[in-house]
């Protein structure tokens, strides 16, 4: 038989032993591990396992539905007129953070309702007037906006923009959008965190979408 990896708790050594033990020993073991002295702890190593399974599958469940909710973004009141952005967030700490200060065009209730759970995944969006036209000056900067989540001593400062420029082409003027996108630890607590573009129109209005990880 393995050696069985000690352990503080008669749950913790259960588990243990189904981890470093062959099949063909667990099987011989049938009876004493389900005796009466083990079954209580079995019944609780199995109600625990129901729970992790549970969680798992909400989990499964919510980023399918924000997936679906950044898709029906992607092609909702779509507008020449507009850039769209599509911010997305995944939160790999234990920190549950909320918006404390923004420049971006939310509504009141978008900016109040926002939370963002510990180890969850969540996305806002915003639209910003598309203008750039003739005479088309250079660095013409259409948007240049922040955003602040915060959960007590842990924040991050969110900043997006994008300048516009143009190059001649063969037949009328390239127009060529340029993003800012930088994203940084704020609090008095550092954590790590990073930003990048996943997808950029090649045509006007240029909408893009970026994806901030914290942690």
């Amino acid at each position: 038989m393995n050696d069985i990896k000690e352990t503080s708790n008669k749950y913790e050594d259960l588990l243990s032993f189904f981890n470093y033990t062959s099949i063909g020993t667990l099987y011989n073991l049938t009876p004493l591990l389900f005796s009466e002295e083990n079954q209580q702890a079995l019944d609780e190593l199995i109600g625990i396992a129901q729970v992790e399974l549970i969680g798992h599958l909400e989990k499964i469940e919510s980023e399918r539905e924000l997936n679906q909710k950044i898709e029906q973004w992607r092609h909702q009141d779509e507008s020449p007129k507009n850039t769209r952005v599509i911010v997305k967030l995944i939160n790999n700490t234990p920190h549950t953070f909320k918006i404390a200060q923004t420049s971006l065009p939310l509504r009141p209730s978008e900016r109040e309702s926002f939370l963002l759970q510990a180890h969850a995944k969540t996305a806002i969006k915003s639209d910003f007037a598309y203008t750039y036209a003739a005479p088309w000056p250079k660095n013409k900067i259409m948007f240049n906006q922040f955003v602040d989540f915060i959960d007590q001593n842990v924040g991050v400062r969110f900043e997006l923009g994008m300048i516009m420029n143009k190059s001649f082409g063969v037949i009328s003027p390239i127009h060529r959008a340029t993003v800012k996108n930088t994203v940084t630890s704020i609090g008095s607590s550092k954590i790590n965190c990073s930003t990048k573009i996943t997808s950029m129109a090649e045509d006007q209005p240029f909408n893009f979408e970026v994806e901030i990880t914290l942690g």
